[in-house]
């Protein structure tokens, strides 16, 4: 059942995610997670892409491929009352993105 993605926005709620949440390592993206009770039925996902991948052009393509990411696969199998914030590595662009679907699976599972 798809439910529906609310984007994160402020930074505190990155920040509290990031010291609250437990995190999940992936070879493409990196997850923090966090479960929270008071969102309404509702999965917040937030993105992420430091300096550290590249250009502007590089990190603004690494975050449309997790939000491609996100629509695919955390609005279908994502706990409902849950934070997600992915975080982009190098790793991304080399990738395939049927094989980082079926990571991202994994990760969240």
């Amino acid at each position: 059942m798809a439910h529906t993605l609310e984007i994160i926005s402020k930074r505190s709620t990155f920040i509290s995610v990031n010291k609250k949440g437990k995190i999940m390592h992936g070879k493409a993206f990196n997850i923090q997670f966090l479960e929270d009770q008071n969102l309404n039925n509702t999965i917040y996902v937030g993105f992420t892409a430091t300096k550290k991948i590249g250009t502007a052009v590089k990190r603004n393509k690494a975050k449309r491929i997790m939000r491609e990411l996100a629509r695919k696969v955390i609005a279908k199998y994502g706990k409902i009352n849950s934070y997600y914030v992915l975080i982009a590595r190098t790793p991304i662009f080399e990738i395939p993105f049927h094989s980082q679907e079926m990571e991202l699976k994994k990760l969240i599972a």
